[in-house]
């Protein structure tokens, strides 16, 4: 099935592509501010992940069956995208940009869920591992009506504070239980996904980190350790924001997406054609260091996996 039709993925707006991932529980609604402000430079793609929005589910609930969505998606594309993704959504963008860095131009990670990182650290980022997966063993898919909203109010007051699921409204707290079972799936997977933190080393492309000051410390901890593992990694930082920044605080998560979009534009137009030229006047080594260093993951990404054999 051509996951065009497969995914629900309206796009907005004409320039580079940039395809932005949605977090747990949500849709690619949740990036409609972000399509807004871009759309006079960018055309961006807003998925509706497998099971999520008008995407319907597609085989078992796991990081690899989101990234091959998306990266068919990519595929229909055509070209490099600019990856943006948040929480679960972010952890699909750093899959692909470790496996498929031929399809990613830049990254841009806002809180990624990338907790099974947590496990391959010290027994601090242990421990911190071991609380957010506490709130995953609440959700059972044989569970009934009451266990599963208590599971889901554990959840929403766990990463927007206490409090938050009974200031929901009963539209938005249907479409929150809607999810329960994929979010079992979710919480299963990252369980199982092997923890290789230096797995991250091999992204070379433009990345960007933003997190809020006000958001649960594995989040923090698990942004923070990706900006340090991924060599061209920038981390920026939201104060009195918390997990949700990119709907809470989008007039300044928004310009810095921009920014960073823009100067690997930049930097891709300026260093490409360099390197073509040392390689017409025959410095060949200079020529692909130079590309190396500005044309993206594909050329740094391949140059990476080359060192690490």
């Amino acid at each position: 099935m051509d996951v065009r039709h497969f995914l629900h993925a309206p796009a907005r707006g004409a320039g580079r592509p940039v395809v932005a991932l949605h977090g747990s529980a949500g849709s690619g609604a949740a990036w409609r501010g972000l399509a807004g402000y871009l759309e006079g430079r960018f055309r961006v793609v807003t998925p509706d992940l497998p099971g999520y929005g008008g995407s319907p589910p597609r085989g078992r609930v796991g990081l690899a069956g989101d990234a091959a969505a998306v990266m068919e998606l990519i595929g229909g594309i055509g070209e490099p995208v600019h990856l943006v993704g948040h929480g679960w959504g972010g952890l699909v963008a750093l899959r692909l940009a470790v496996e498929r860095p031929q399809a990613v131009a830049s990254l841009t990670l806002v809180e990624p869920a990338a907790f099974h990182l947590l496990r391959a650290g010290a027994a601090a980022d242990r421990r911190l591992y071991a609380e957010v997966m506490a709130l995953g063993a609440a959700f059972d898919p044989a569970a009934g009506p009451a266990r599963r909203e208590a599971a889901m109010r554990l959840l929403v007051d766990y990463w927007n504070g206490a409090g938050a699921w009974g200031r929901t409204s009963a539209r938005l707290r249907g479409r929150l239980l809607a999810s329960h079972d994929r979010l079992h799936g979710e919480f299963r997977a990252l369980a199982e996904e092997p923890a290789r933190p230096g797995d991250l080393a091999r992204i070379a492309c433009p990345t960007l980190a933003i997190m809020g000051l006000d958001s649960p410390l594995p989040s923090l901890r698990v942004t923070d350790m990706i900006a340090g593992l991924v060599p061209r990694a920038t981390l920026r930082i939201v104060p009195d924001a918390g997990h949700m920044l990119p709907l809470t605080d989008p007039h300044l998560v928004d310009p810095m997406i921009a920014g960073h979009l823009a100067a690997a534009d930049r930097m891709r137009r300026e260093v490409v054609p360099l390197a073509a030229w040392r390689g017409r006047a025959g410095l060949r080594s200079a020529g692909s260091a130079a590309s190396r260093r500005g044309s993206g993951c594909r050329a740094a990404g391949s140059a990476a996996g080359g060192r690490g054999g």
